[in-house]
């Protein structure tokens, strides 16, 4: 491409513009986007067992695309976020595919941008959370010890104690109809 230069002392000539950088488009970035949550193992192909894993435990390896365009670009994203070790192999892919390395720079941008910002749970938490499960457990434990000379036998008391629980837990985990 080129321009008239009219400054110039010879204005017929012409200087090569300095192309401006790519950017991605709202769909690829929507790629990426989407991308933050596919594991490395939705990578690779599919195989006969994942209808049985699917079948038995819910779990469903993310679609591929079908434009081999952006299934580059998810592929780029993903390998890139889980830092593997076939990364250039998945940038040259990339750059096959017709992005620019600008645009691949956006990508790593974004990926690092919600890495960044994405709240890592503590050990605190997982303390407190194990804390409160053997409170849960001791209260389970005392009230199905209370209860069992009652009803002679430790086996009716812990049923009749499970089921108050779960009917206290249904009837506290839900939440209130708004109209």
């Amino acid at each position: 491409m080129a321009y008239l230069d009219l400054t110039a002392t010879h204005p017929f000539e012409a200087v090569a513009c300095v192309a401006a950088p790519r950017k991605l488009s709202a769909q690829e970035r929507l790629v990426v986007v989407l991308s933050r949550n596919d594991p490395l193992w939705s990578l690779r192909p599919r195989h006969t067992h994942s209808k049985l894993l699917r079948f038995l435990f819910g779990i469903e390896a993310p679609h591929r695309l079908a434009d081999k365009r952006l299934e580059a670009l998810r592929n780029y994203a993903v390998t890139y976020r889980l830092r593997d070790a076939n990364q250039s192999e998945a940038e040259n892919v990339a750059l096959q595919a017709g992005f620019a390395a600008s645009q691949l720079n956006q990508v790593r941008h974004m990926v690092d941008g919600a890495r960044a910002s994405r709240v890592r749970k503590g050990a605190g938490g997982l303390i407190r959370q194990a804390l409160f499960a053997l409170v849960a457990l001791l209260i389970f434990a005392g009230a199905t010890a209370w209860f069992s000379p009652s009803f002679d036998s430790r086996l009716i008391s812990f049923v009749f104690v499970a089921v108050a629980v779960l009917s206290f837990a249904s009837f506290a985990g839900k939440e209130p109809v708004r109209r």
